[in-house]
């Protein structure tokens, strides 16, 4: 909202409450269960940063490429960068390739692990 990065907090049946995603900022909003804002306390402490929802975009658009095809993440990444128009700013914060790790990618996935073939009663 308004170029700044919010994290949801808590959930409750019938709202979600969200901080700005700075520690030392304060500004809190609500929203209704279909994301709808309700209503906003405090002021932020910080100016905005839409440098980072321009990263954010491009690791997300980054992740769902990796996730959902077999293209190598470094040609994902140079395909994705070279198609975003990003600030001078946001190209200075991307992660490099290398930055870009699989633990990263895919943080919070559920993986399956295979058994072991051997493992097998005959």
């Amino acid at each position: 909202m308004d170029n700044f990065v919010f994290k949801l907090n808590t959930t409750t049946n019938t709202s979600k409450y969200y901080r700005c995603e700075n520690p030392q900022c304060t500004m809190t909003l609500r929203t209704d269960i279909n994301d709808i804002l309700v209503g906003t306390k405090g002021h932020h402490s910080h100016p905005p940063e839409p440098e980072q929802i321009e990263v954010r975009k491009l690791k997300h658009v980054i992740k769902e490429r990796a996730i959902n095809e077999n293209t190598p993440v470094p040609k994902i990444y140079d395909e994705e960068t070279s198609r975003f128009c990003l600030t001078s700013l946001a190209i200075a914060i991307i992660p490099s390739q290398r930055e870009i790790s699989a633990m990263e990618l895919f943080d919070g996935l559920s993986y399956v692990v295979p058994k072991n073939i051997s493992s097998k009663k005959k």
